[in-house]
């Protein structure tokens, strides 16, 4: 087929595809309600007065004691139009539930033919060259920091004994724009800070007293320890405190280097399709119960994993097992 038939067909196919899914999202049967979230939205399930992230036994415990439940990809969702997705549910949904842990990837989107008909469907438009929470591609899902970022601020502003940590994966060259994003959100104001690479972490409740409820750590394009670099104001070096281990994957094993002080120890419990290495929805049936996270966790013979990352976060019993395990820390 010559070039120019090609590029025709080409062209029509994005136009079709265009059409439809603005007769789609358009058309007399479409909703025509916008989404209009509120304070109320954001209030967290299973809390309670003088509890800390759920637990009053949680309070006295420093912050890398209590076991956080977090969302691998938190961005990549079926309910945000991503393809291979990570998870069904929203971020929001997540930090509603009882999660108090996002993995987000940071990357920058060229306004390329996948994301144009996105932003059809979505009524939404980041623009070219924008920072984006997307993973290895914007073609196949993209979501808005302001957005993302701004609802994580109001989850904070309207619960006030929650304690969250954001771990970010830099892409693209991408850590000026995401560092950008982070202060215009008016998140800045509860970024817990400290001078020091080596750290004895607060209580859970000191935070909460001094209204510094979010850790943010970071790894990727620009990042590298804090002891070489001036790291951006509030943002620790992945590297400098997590430990973890590996991914599809049912040990305790520790990949990558173990540094002096690490504070925190990440469980990185999601297994991927073994033919695609794609995100599994089943892997996730079986991972996400509490006898395959009680076995797995039993395999850490003298050091209990503070962190545990999944996907598909609503499937299983993650949360309930967490609740368990940090009532455990206080017998």
């Amino acid at each position: 087929m010559g070039c120019m038939s090609m590029i025709g067909c080409l062209m029509c196919i994005v136009v079709l595809a265009a059409a439809g899914i603005c007769t789609w999202k358009f058309g007399p049967w479409s909703n025509d309600e916008k989404d209009t979230k509120t304070g109320d939205t954001y209030a967290a399930l299973n809390t309670c007065d003088g509890c800390c992230n759920g637990l009053a036994s949680n309070c006295a415990l420093a912050v890398n004691e209590v076991l956080f439940p977090m969302v691998h990809n938190a961005h990549s969702s079926k309910a945000d139009l991503f393809l291979a997705y990570n998870n069904r549910k929203s971020s929001e949904e997540a930090l509603v539930a009882g999660f108090r842990g996002l993995m987000l990837d940071s990357c920058i989107c060229d306004g390329s033919i996948g994301e144009t008909l996105q932003n059809l469907w979505k009524e939404k438009d980041l623009g070219e060259n924008s920072l984006g929470f997307c993973h290895s591609s914007c073609d196949a899902g993209v979501r808005n920091p302001a957005e993302v970022l701004g609802n994580i601020k109001t989850f904070l502003d309207v619960n006030k004994n929650e304690v969250l940590i954001l771990e970010f994966e830099i892409n693209d060259d991408s850590l000026v724009e995401l560092y950008s994003a982070i202060d215009v959100s008016g998140l800045a104001k509860y970024v817990y800070q400290s001078q020091s690479t080596t750290i004895e972490w607060p209580t859970m409740q000191s935070l909460i007293d001094a209204n510094s409820r979010l850790l943010i750590f970071a790894h990727g394009d620009g990042m590298e320890s804090c002891d070489t670099m001036t790291c951006p104001e509030g943002v620790f070096y992945t590297y400098d405190h997590f430990e973890q281990t590996d991914w599809n994957d049912d040990t305790c094993d520790i990949i990558g280097n173990k540094k002096e002080g690490m504070g925190f120890f990440l469980m990185n419990h999601w297994r991927n399709s073994d033919d695609l290495d794609l995100p599994s929805e089943s892997n996730a049936e079986e991972f996400n119960t509490f006898d395959a996270l009680t076995n797995r966790f039993e395999q850490c013979k003298g050091r209990r994993p503070n962190v545990v990352a999944v996907d598909f976060w609503d499937v299983g019993d993650v949360l309930p097992f967490v609740k368990e395990v940090n009532l455990k820390n206080v017998e």
